[in-house]
């Protein structure tokens, strides 16, 4: 069994937000990987799907992202699994606009979404899809950029980098993460 949990804020007036291309990518595979059933919790909406073969449960936490791990640890509970089997999809400021990057076993890099999955956890053995989202280099706060929707001529490149991690995603469950990492790190 395999656990993607795209990290995000509630949707509601966070929807289209830099923050939220974790939900986004989640959302694209549910589209491309018919779900066979949706799952009910109350931390987190899910949906079970196949992505080449494996039984894999797509989750959107109903948290907001500070307690991301909560709901990722709910799944956990109810999944069972190792940590090398569950993927966390999520913004990432260091990337530029249309990257992704895959690791594994790294630290939160500052990110409190995943701060707040490897202390749930208690490890940080688990894959990480890191969309791109760059760095502003305005005045405004890291917290209002990473709030903000894309600018139009960056619509293009997300929708690329969402792509790319959804490929990234399957390659991970089909062929493991070297093979992924070395498809998709750019």
């Amino acid at each position: 069994m395999k656990i993607i949990a795209g990290l995000g804020n509630p949707e509601t007036g966070y929807g289209n937000t830099r923050h939220n291309v974790g939900f986004m990518a989640v959302g694209l595979l549910r589209k491309e990987h018919a779900p066979a059933e949706v799952i009910k919790a109350r931390h987190y909406r899910g949906w079970g799907i196949k992505i080449a073969g494996v039984d894999t449960v797509l989750i959107k936490p109903k948290t907001f992202m500070n307690e991301s791990g909560i709901a990722v640890k709910k799944a956990f509970e109810r999944f069972g699994g190792r940590f090398e089997d569950c993927i966390i999809v999520h913004d990432d400021l260091d990337i530029p606009v249309g990257r992704i990057k895959i690791t594994s076993g790294k630290g939160p890099g500052g990110h409190n979404g995943v701060i707040s999955v490897i202390n749930e956890l208690g490890s940080r053995d688990f894959i990480r899809v890191r969309i791109g989202i760059g760095r502003t280099k305005t005045e405004n706060s890291y917290v209002d950029y990473v709030l903000s929707p894309f600018l139009p001529e960056e619509e293009p490149l997300i929708k690329d980098s969402l792509e790319k991690a959804c490929l990234a995603i399957e390659e991970i469950i089909k062929s493991g993460i070297e093979k992924a990492m070395s498809l998709y790190n750019a």
